[in-house]
C-alpha cells in the first residue's frame, strides 16, 4: 500500500491502534490523551515526510511516533525532577510550622531512622532555614553531596508517612 499518496485522515484511521499501542507498551497511563495527541501529531509528520524509497511506512511510522512519546516522556520526567525538589521542600516546611514557633528543634520522630548527616539536612534546611549552598559552605562538601542528604532524608520521611508522596 502506498501511505504517502492517501490523506491523513485514511492514515489515521488505519494506524490509530498502533497509537494506542505505543502508550501501552511504554506503561503510559497517565496524561492518556496528551500522548494520543502527540501520537497524532507524530504519525501526521512521519505521513509528510516519508519517503516510499527508503522502506516500509508502517515500520517508520511505529518508529517515529514511539520516537516522539519518548520525547516527550523525558521531557516530562525532567520537568518533575527538578520541580520536585522545591515541592518537598515546602511540605517540610508546611509540617514543621504545626509546631511553635519558638521551638529550636523537630520533634525526634523526624530523625529516628535517619543518618547523621540527614538529620543534619532536616535540622539546618528547616529548623535554621539555610540553603543548600550554605550548609554546604560551612561542612565543606559539594552542593551535590548536601543534595544526597537530602534525598535520603526525604525519602526515609515518606516511608514514615511523615511526607505525603506527591505533594
Amino acid at each position: 500500500m502506498d501511505y504517502s499518496k492517501m490523506s491523513f485522515d485514511f492514515v489515521a484511521t488505519q494506524f490509530e491502534p498502533m497509537i494506542k499501542k505505543q502508550i501501552t507498551a511504554l506503561h503510559l497511563y497517565k496524561n492518556y490523551d496528551e500522548f494520543y495527541q502527540m501520537g497524532l501529531i507524530a504519525l501526521w509528520e512521519a505521513h509528510k515526510n516519508f519517503d516510499p524509497e527508503k522502506g516500509a511506512f508502517p515500520a517508520y511510522a511505529q518508529s517515529y511516533v514511539r520516537g516522539k512519546m519518548m520525547t516527550l516522556l523525558q521531557k516530562e520526567k525532567t520537568f518533575v525532577t527538578r520541580h520536585e525538589l522545591h515541592d518537598d521542600d515546602v511540605q517540610i516546611s508546611k509540617s514543621y510550622t504545626m509546631f511553635d514557633d519558638e521551638r529550636e528543634e523537630l520533634p525526634d520522630i523526624y530523625f529516628e531512622g535517619l543518618s547523621p548527616r540527614e538529620r543534619l539536612w532536616v535540622q539546618e534546611a528547616f529548623v535554621l532555614q539555610k540553603k543548600r549552598k550554605q550548609i554546604a559552605e560551612e561542612h565543606r562538601v559539594s552542593i551535590e553531596v548536601v543534595k544526597g542528604w537530602r534525598k535520603g532524608a526525604i525519602r526515609k520521611l515518606r516511608n514514615k508517612h511523615l511526607l505525603t508522596e506527591k505533594c
